[in-house]
Formats: structure tokens, sequence, C-alpha cells
């Protein structure tokens, strides 16, 4: 086995939870939600080391990439849109139709998938090496599945969801631009700094739990559309 199916494996890891995710996600209840959402926050881990592992062992291939890519639709599109749909959007509008019932949560959970394949196709032809157009669909697709775990115990309307479901969606395939906090980490923190801050982050983790995630998920995905309106002022001022 050549050293490039280390890095392979790892994305095909990532792929592999996204479909076990589908399969929890399928039983329709709170073990099932909750384990599906594990599962895509353990595909975030892997799909967030095997570009490191790839480049460091000097073996990132296009096929590499194209695998990836594949992998994050499944993982990061499919499987929480297929949880948004099972826990809030099923049912969310019934139409009559040859007097049988249309279900129109189907159609409002196609659009993340949808537009993770699109945002995911486009980073393929056309990437920024130091920040990302629209929004990475592994923090979209990590955020839409937190949301039910994170908010077992409160109701949530289901239209307030439908809509903040969709803007998540639209903001993959926009061209709002969003950092690469691995570029700073990668340049400023080396060393027992690393340590420092990932043993920090796994104490804040164990405490807040799902809460830090989504909160730090949350001011990430809103520092992007603030740095788009602040841009957007500056070159309409006059």
């Amino acid at each position: 086995m050549t050293r490039v199916w280390i890095p392979n494996t790892i994305t095909t890891g990532n792929l592999l939870l996204g479909f076990i995710s589908v399969i929890f996600t399928s039983r329709g209840d709170l073990f099932g939600y909750v384990t599906a959402c594990i599962l895509i926050l353990g595909a975030a881990l892997l799909d967030g080391i095997d570009g490191p592992v790839a480049r460091g062992l000097k073996v990132d291939s296009p096929i590499g990439k194209e695998l990836d890519s594949l992998a994050d639709c499944v993982t990061f599109g499919v499987a929480p849109g297929y949880l948004a749909y099972k826990t809030y959007l099923a049912g969310i509008i019934i139409i009559p139709l040859f007097g049988k019932s249309l279900d129109l949560g189907i159609f409002i959970a196609s659009i993340f998938p949808i537009c993770a394949a699109y945002r995911l196709a486009r980073y393929n032809v056309n990437s920024d090496p130091n920040s990302f157009a629209g929004l990475p669909s592994p923090i979209a697709g990590v955020i839409i599945a937190l949301i039910p775990i994170s908010f077992v115990n409160i109701e949530i309307p289901k239209l307030l969801f439908a809509i903040f479901y969709i803007v998540i969606a639209l903001l993959m395939v926009s061209t709002v631009k969003y950092s690469k906090p691995q570029i700073y980490l990668k340049n400023n923190i080396h060393g027992i700094k690393l340590i420092i801050l990932i043993i920090l982050l796994l104490i804040i983790l164990v405490v807040l739990r799902q809460w830090i995630v989504l909160i730090f998920i949350s001011l990430y995905i809103f520092s992007g559309i603030v740095n788009f309106i602040i841009q957007f002022i500056q070159e309409h001022k006059y």
C-alpha cells in the first residue's frame, strides 16, 4: 500500500461516518439524532486532517481532492439535510395534490445538499488559497447538525428553523468571504502554544459541550456577513 492511501482512507472514513449518520437519523428518535450529530462532528475532524496529512506526506493528488469533495457532499450536505428534515422540516407545509398529500418540507430540505454540492464543485475549479468564497460546507453541515441536540429542550418554530436553514444553505453558494483559521494557526501558533490551545479547547468543550461549538461556529458565520456588509458600504458610500 502506497502512502497516498493514508489520507484517502481518512477521507473515506469521513464518507463512512456521513453515511452511517443518515442511517441513525432514519431511526427517528432522540438517540438516533444525537448519534447522527456526533458522527457528523467526527467526520468534520477527519475532514480537517486528511488534507494536512496528504501535504505532510507529500502525496496530495487530484483524486484525493475529488474524493474529499464527494465525501463532503454526503457528510455535510445530504446527512445534515436529512437530519434537518426528520427533526424540523417534515410536514412543515402540506398541500393536497391529486387526492394525496405533498410534503413541501422535502423540497426545502433538498436545498441544503444542492447548495453544498454546488459550493464544493465551485471550490474545486476556483479557489482562493487565503480565503473561502462562501461558507465552507463542513461548517454549514456541523451547525445544522448541532441544532437538534443543542435545543432538545427548547421548541424552535419550524418556520424559523426553515428560514435559518435556507440562509445557511445560500451562504454556501454566496460570494461572502470567510477566513481560513488554519492559515493563522499555522503561521502563529506553534509548539507549546498549540498544545495549550488544544487543552483549553478540550476543557471548554467538555464543560459547555455542544453549546461552545455552536457559539464559535455562529460567530464565524456572522464574521463573514459583517465583513461583507462593511465592504459593500465602503464600495458604495460615494
